[in-house]
């Protein structure tokens, strides 16, 4: 009798319900990683990473051929599928949950954006309505049904916001290119958005035009930075001679060594489902 297992990057694998699988897209790569749910200490194994140059026009078939390259991801592991992309809008939810009113206002910030091809994110009181390229939500439907497709601003919002705090917090989250910056109030969204940034300043310039449009006091505000590190301890040092309260973000242990994105580890390691 033939035992009933299969075999990732040298790991052995059982029964696919004891581990979580996170699919990581964005417009110039994919990764896809696998935790343990029933041993949440064992190391998150990255079944591949792949990277390429912005190209609208090619991005879809790059992620179809990346799946059908790994067949494994669609396997029957509980999934998360993270949309990374700046062409994302927040709404209340009572928005999100009605498809006219939702298409009607992202098309108002990003226009010519097929209905078909926005993908909706709610949790709470709010939602995301994001898009990557056209003729994703479908593929992914085809191919990974049943796999939860999340938002990658949610994934951070919802993290960031189970923390609370005594203070306004504005979180910079640095990746090559791009950062995204959520501001909470204790518990109350008040700004989630990504941005491009060319050199770290970009990013300063970005942080002060933040607490000025919100008028949030550098002596009572915290800026806690995470990402890739050389830009994140440049900033670090900066931003101290002029914010109190500036420091690192704490994340989930193991992920600097993997090079995961904070999306995709905060997802890794949610508790639910």
């Amino acid at each position: 009798m033939q035992d009933n297992y299969t075999t990732y990057r040298g790991v052995r694998i059982d029964d696919t319900a004891e581990w979580r699988l996170v699919l990581y897209l964005s417009a110039t790569g994919m990764s896809a990683y696998l935790k343990n749910i029933e041993n949440p200490l064992e190391p998150i194994l990255t079944l591949f990473s792949e990277s390429w140059g912005r190209d609208e026009r090619s991005l879809l078939a790059r992620i179809e051929q990346g799946v059908y390259d790994h067949p494994q991801v669609m396997d029957d592991f509980s999934t998360d599928i993270v949309i990374c992309t700046p062409c994302t809008l927040w709404a209340p939810a009572e928005v999100c949950t009605d498809e006219d009113r939702y298409e009607q206002a992202f098309n108002r910030v990003f226009p010519a954006v097929e209905p078909s091809d926005m993908m909706v994110d709610v949790n709470g009181d709010a939602g995301a309505v994001c898009t990557l390229a056209p003729g994703l939500p479908a593929f992914l439907r085809r191919t990974l049904s049943g796999a939860r497709v999340v938002s990658h601003q949610s994934v951070l919002v919802q993290r960031f916001a189970s923390r609370g705090g005594e203070m306004p917090v504005l979180y910079v989250d640095i990746r090559e290119g791009e950062a995204d910056f959520i501001l909470l109030d204790d518990k109350k969204l008040l700004l989630a958005a990504t941005h491009i940034w060319h050199d770290p300043m970009d990013i300063a310039y970005m942080v002060f035009n933040t607490m000025d449009v919100y008028g949030l006091s550098r002596k009572s505000t915290q800026v806690s930075l995470s990402g890739q590190r050389d830009v994140k301890q440049q900033l670090l040092k900066q931003l101290r001679e002029q914010v109190d309260y500036v420091m690192l973000t704490m994340v989930p242990s193991g992920i600097g060594d993997e090079a995961i994105p904070l999306a995709a580890a905060f997802a890794l390691s949610r508790r639910n489902g």
